[in-house]
């Protein structure tokens, strides 16, 4: 009993445990902004429950805060909380928010800092002769080009109550270089039902970056707008388009009801579009000089590479799976497979690489692309292996750069004497050798001797003798002669019934086993391909049959370790693969 309420105690505490996993992280919307924007600062707090208190905000000497919006969700017992704070920047320069502490039930949480560029950007205005106002715009130089451009255009919008703006990080990118495209929708007075419409594109892949909302004083008045990010790719050099993106609106704060309609209400104002300007792009080639046979076509900078091998102490013919993983900014999918070099002792089979993205930590995607491959080591000893190198082109410095992975240290074992790749006898129930099933005493009995039958008598007729003789010799003979040519055909009867039932690439290769030891009336299990061949090539095969063997029992190894790598032959075509060859040795074999 005591131990019975030991365990439901800690238990208890496991579960408890578990429930108060609290995570608390924070991250801005945006990590450059101008004076005249504003910032959206989040903060989010999981595995909390029942009352929690608010963060404590860090101070702040670079931004006011001036709105707060608080998010609650609970799943099972366990609260989500989102605390949003809306900030405007004070000053120029690089600013740090510190860590935010969230205290719950005695323990205390904190953040890492996060670090935002602001950057000027003013306005001056002159009076002309005839007093008109004129607006010279001044952008911070320092400014990223992006953002640049969205000012320009939105103060040559000044004045507008609703209008939609575009712009391009760079309108002259190389091939694959991820570059950001923005949409922005200003608006100073109240709409509804606005639906949005994207820019479709030619020779360019765009992939969502997310969205955010700000304001900004232009010329005075100000302005609302909402931010939608993506990252475009040029598929080739030349041209690139992309076109105008679009929201319908309602001017006013929502829709007319049906009892203002009945009662005398105004009538809804007609809808208006805003579109952008559509941008034309002109993507240039990647060079050709210097580029090294590990470029597979990344472009950008900042990238890492990583290899690892599992495991990495086996025996001969055992598997090792190998991957090499890239990360950079863009997307990779659209980049080649790393090609693994050959290397002696090992046989290499080269698996599907796998990709995807995911969002960093600025808001830039960052994407990812592993590739694989399995290494199966033939005789044993201890294996280095190489550094894989990957090549990705730098628009910054226009140069190609080179990373490289560690080396790896493989231990190979020699193989278990039973391991020969295939095991050709696995079909045989007593193996390669002999086994004693079970023995007894054979006891010496005494009886009087029956009387001499008449069978008897006969036998002691020496001519009866030697006919009996004769008659057994012959039929010895037969059997002999008869026998083997029948056991070998009924090997290959047997294999083509149960070749039309495998579904496999295992069943192939058990079926081949059991045919080829009926048919060479010895084990093949500890047998290499090379020692196979031979033995065929001897029983009357020719050498192109034996070629299409060996290529078939590739094939087997390639589905055993590497499923998935293009070109090999799938569990479908292997039976019929198969058949086809053991049809010629059964025909070629003596």
């Amino acid at each position: 009993m005591y131990q019975k309420l030991r365990l439901f105690f800690i238990l208890l505490l496991v579960t408890c445990s578990v429930h108060a996993q609290v995570n608390l992280s924070a991250h801005v919307d945006k990590n450059a902004l101008a004076l005249d924007d504003e910032l959206t600062f989040t903060v989010k707090v999981t595995g909390v429950s029942g009352n929690v208190v608010m963060p404590r905000l860090p101070s702040l000497p670079a931004f006011n805060v001036y709105s707060r919006e608080v998010e609650q969700n609970t799943i099972n017992g366990e609260t989500s909380l989102l605390f949003r704070y809306i900030m405007l920047p004070r000053f120029v320069g690089n600013a740090t928010i510190g860590p935010v502490t969230f205290t719950y039930k005695g323990e205390t949480y904190q953040t890492e800092p996060v670090t935002v560029r602001i950057y000027r950007n003013s306005t001056n205005q002159a009076t002309t002769s005839a007093g008109n106002i004129q607006t010279n715009i001044q952008i911070d130089p320092n400014l990223p080009p992006l953002q640049a451009e969205l000012t320009k255009q939105a103060y040559a919008h000044s004045g507008e109550p609703f209008f939609l703006i575009s712009a391009v990080s760079d309108k002259t990118p190389y091939v694959n270089e991820p570059i950001s495209l923005g949409v922005r929708f200003y608006y100073s007075r109240a709409f509804h039902d606005a639906p949005y419409q994207k820019p479709n594109v030619s020779n360019l892949f765009m992939e969502d970056e997310g969205s955010s909302e700000g304001s900004q004083a232009i010329n005075g008045t100000t302005y609302r707008y909402n931010e939608q990010r993506y990252q475009v790719t040029a598929a080739s050099p030349g041209e690139a388009t992309i076109g105008p993106a679009g929201v319908r609106y309602h001017i006013g704060n929502s829709a007319l009801s049906a009892f203002d309609r009945i009662f005398g209400g105004s009538t809804a104002g007609p809808e208006k579009t805003a579109l952008s300007s559509p941008i034309t792009l002109r993507v240039r080639p990647l060079p050709a000089e210097g580029r090294p046979n590990s470029f597979y076509g990344a472009v950008g900078n900042n990238f890492m590479i990583h290899a690892k091998a599992e495991p990495t102490h086996v025996r001969a013919g055992e598997a090792i799976n190998v991957s090499v993983m890239v990360k950079g900014p863009g997307n990779l999918k659209a980049t080649q497979n790393l090609e693994f070099p050959a290397l002696d002792g090992f046989k290499i089979y080269p698996a599907a690489a796998t990709s995807g993205t995911a969002n960093g930590s600025d808001g830039q995607i960052q994407g990812y692309k592993i590739f694989k491959a399995v290494f199966v080591p033939v005789t044993s000893g201890i294996y280095t292996l190489p550094r894989f190198k990957w090549s990705y082109f730098d628009p910054t410095a226009k140069a190609y750069r080179t990373l490289q992975t560690s080396p790896i240290q493989i231990t190979v074992d020699p193989a278990a004497k039973t391991d020969g790749g295939f095991n050709f006898a696995s079909a045989n129930p007593l193996g390669n050798g002999v086994q004693t099933l079970t023995q007894d005493i054979a006891y010496l009995k005494t009886a009087k001797a029956p009387q001499d039958n008449a069978l008897a008598k006969l036998s002691r007729v020496p001519i009866i003798n030697w006919i009996c003789l004769i008659i057994m010799a012959l039929t010895a003979l037969f059997v002999a002669l008869g026998r083997a040519p029948l056991a070998k055909k009924k090997a290959f009867l047997t294999a083509k019934a149960q070749l039309k039932k495998a579904t496999s690439c295992q069943a192939v290769a058990d079926i081949i086993s059991e045919y080829l030891q009926r048919k060479l009336r010895r084990p093949t299990g500890s047998l290499s391909l090379k020692e196979l061949n031979i033995l065929l090539r001897k029983s009357g095969v020719t050498p192109a049959t034996v070629e299409s063997f060996a290529l078939l029992w590739q094939q087997l190894e390639a589905e055993r370790f590497a499923p998935v790598t293009d070109g090999t032959a799938s569990a479908v075509d292997l039976p019929s693969q198969a058949l086809d060859i053991l049809k010629l040795i059964e025909e070629e074999m003596k």
